[in-house]
C-alpha cells in the first residue's frame, strides 16, 4: 500500500471517528422540554384527557 492511499484512508478514518463522537454527543444531550406540564383537556360529551407536554 503506498503512502498516498494510506494517508487518504487515515483521513477518512479520522473523519468517521469525529462524526461518531458528534453523533454520540447529540444522543447523550438532554432533550429540551417546553410547555407547562400536565394539562387536562375537557370537551363537551367526552371524558377528561390528561396531556403531558
Amino acid at each position: 500500500m503506498n503512502a498516498v492511499k494510506m494517508n487518504k484512508l487515515d483521513a477518512k478514518l479520522r473523519e468517521m471517528f469525529e462524526l461518531s463522537k458528534q453523533t454520540e454527543a447529540k444522543r447523550n444531550q438532554r432533550k429540551v422540554q417546553t410547555g407547562t406540564g400536565n394539562i387536562i383537556r375537557r370537551r363537551k360529551g367526552e371524558a377528561d384527557k390528561r396531556l403531558s407536554f
